[in-house]
């Protein structure tokens, strides 16, 4: 099992960076033109714990993605999943759910693609490390995810 997720991983980092280049674009908060969402890495945490936030420069009004120290210690394929959830909040989906059906129709992933992101989410218990509640965690919260994304999307 260990080997079939080391291999698992491998195939999945090698994906990866096709993914991670895809365009992300935003809504400019002040002009309301579409632009490229520009991307910002931070060595520090997040206050509640998030991998990556998407928001507004507050003066210019660019749409942004923050990624926060979380985000630099995950796996390849699961900051794949991230920065594809983040462009889906810029796109215009707000909840939770919804940006992870966006992202999981925007990666394409094969069935042990998506049993990565399943597995970590799971494992990792990954939403209650937050200190926000998205109305179910851990098992609970892909479950959400999968009833609303899998079935209706084609995934």
């Amino acid at each position: 099992m260990r080997l079939c997720m080391a291999i698992l991983a491998v195939i999945l980092f090698a994906y990866a960076p096709t993914v991670a280049t895809a365009a992300c674009y935003g809504t400019n908060s002040k002009t309301k033109q579409r632009q490229p969402v520009q991307e910002i890495h931070r060595s520090s945490s997040h206050p509640k714990r998030y991998f990556a936030e998407s928001r507004h420069d507050p003066r210019t009004g660019r749409p942004q993605i923050i990624y926060y120290a979380r985000y630099s210690g995950a796996p390849a394929y699961f900051k794949s999943f991230i920065r594809a959830h983040e462009c889906c909040h810029q796109a215009g989906h707000r909840n939770e759910i919804a940006a992870n059906c966006c992202a999981l129709r925007r990666l394409q992933l094969s069935s042990s693609g998506l049993a990565a992101i399943r597995n970590y989410i799971i494992s990792r218990d990954v939403n209650s490390q937050t200190a926000v509640d998205y109305k179910g965690q851990g098992s609970l919260f892909w479950s959400k995810t999968a009833n609303q994304c899998l079935g209706s999307a084609g995934l």
